[in-house]
């Protein structure tokens, strides 16, 4: 499984910081007239949840899940036409691409990190005339799921074993839309009552 620790540790703080301004606005002179601020705090913590802590991309003997913000995504082996990690990690579909909230690339300044190790362990099918993107060095985020990815896919390729006829679902994920959409709307309502 793989997933942002800086968007874990993102969401932690903010959670953190959410609660106490809830606490401040309920422990002010006059909590009543605080009440338009109390969705705020929670609509924060909800949307960073969804964005931050949420996403992650799971690789097992079925295909790859990709979990984003509000949708999950089952894309078996057979659908997966192409692999790759410009931006993020991105699987390429005959319907479109999938792209992983929770295997963003690294910045550019990454590709002052990859090392020899990172090219000798690249698939083939993530180098282009000897070299790599920072996005598919293995020390970071979708260059690890990415290898690992790359490397089952091949290796089943190669075997014969890809479907093509296999498709990819994809399901809405109900209760981080309606946590995001209940706390905006409540958010919103607190400002005209104001």
């Amino acid at each position: 499984m793989f997933r942002s620790s800086f968007g874990r540790v993102i969401t932690i703080v903010i959670a953190v910081l959410m609660g106490l301004a809830l606490v401040s606005a309920l422990l002010a002179d006059d909590p009543l007239a605080n009440l338009w601020v109390l969705p705020w705090p929670l609509l924060g913590a909800a949307v960073t949840w969804a964005f931050m802590w949420r996403p992650r991309v799971t690789v097992d003997a079925e295909g790859i899940e990709i979990r984003n913000p509000f949708t999950d995504w089952h894309v078996p082996w057979g659908a997966v036409k192409r692999i790759d990690t410009k931006w993020a990690l991105e699987l390429t579909l005959d319907r479109g691409t999938v792209t992983a909230w929770a295997a963003p690339a690294p910045s550019r300044y990454g590709i002052a990190r990859i090392t020899r190790e990172d090219i000798r362990l690249a698939r083939e099918s993530s180098t282009v005339g000897g070299a790599i993107r920072p996005g598919d060095s293995v020390h970071s985020v979708s260059g690890a799921a990415a290898h690992v990815t790359r490397t089952h896919w091949e290796e089943l390729r190669d075997e014969g074993l890809l479907d093509d006829r296999e498709t990819a679902t994809r399901a809405w994920h109900l209760p981080a839309i309606a946590a995001v959409a209940t706390t905006a709307v409540l958010a919103a309502a607190g400002l005209l009552l104001r």
